[in-house]
């Protein structure tokens, strides 16, 4: 579907009047097949979903909002955010990932511009921040436990690159949310 490709140009979605009343109604039923406990009612659940994207992605490639530029930019991008996944602990740059891609730094970052909105630096270090922030939740680890798994070589600079990008150092983003889950 293409409201799930990550594009920033299909962030928002505007329903046409016309499938408003429609989509509306497919809502309400999903919410009432929830509530109720009705036999297969998760397999009904899932049919609505379906049903709703269907409409949604009918009304958005109608429209011309195919998110899609190009199948190789398209799929250039999936690859880029599955390099992420696989190694955003021991590649921090985008010229390494342009490099596993075989193309040049500058392009990556281009397509990252155009396709979602942010840079590709941008998009590793958002993944980093999410992993350290999951880490940090979980009280089992300390800090530099922490920073050696994420293959920072000096507790300092990860402190400084979190405190960069969140706002807070760890220890501070750590003693706010045990608190939030104490409450």
């Amino acid at each position: 579907f293409p409201f799930f490709d990550g594009s920033v140009n299909n962030s928002v979605l505007n329903i046409p009047e016309e499938y408003r009343e429609q989509i509306k109604e497919l809502f309400e039923e999903l919410l009432h097949e929830e509530t109720g406990n009705k036999k297969y009612s998760a397999n009904m659940v899932r049919v609505l979903l379906l049903k709703i994207f269907i409409l949604i992605s009918r009304f958005s490639i109608q429209n011309g909002k195919s998110a899609i530029n190009s199948s190789y930019n398209y799929t250039l991008l999936k690859n880029f955010q599955q390099l992420i996944e696989r190694n955003y602990t021991t590649l921090k740059l985008p010229k390494d990932y342009a490099e596993l891609l075989y193309i040049t730094p500058n392009h990556l970052n281009a397509l990252c511009n155009d396709m979602l909105g942010v840079s590709a630096g941008e998009i590793i270090r958002n993944r980093i921040i999410l992993e350290a922030k999951r880490l940090l939740i979980n009280l089992e680890m300390s800090i530099s436990e922490i920073s050696n798994q994420l293959n920072f070589n000096d507790n300092s600079y990860f402190s400084k690159f979190f405190k960069k990008q969140v706002g807070l150092t760890p220890e501070e983003f750590r003693k706010k949310n045990v608190k939030k889950r104490i409450k």
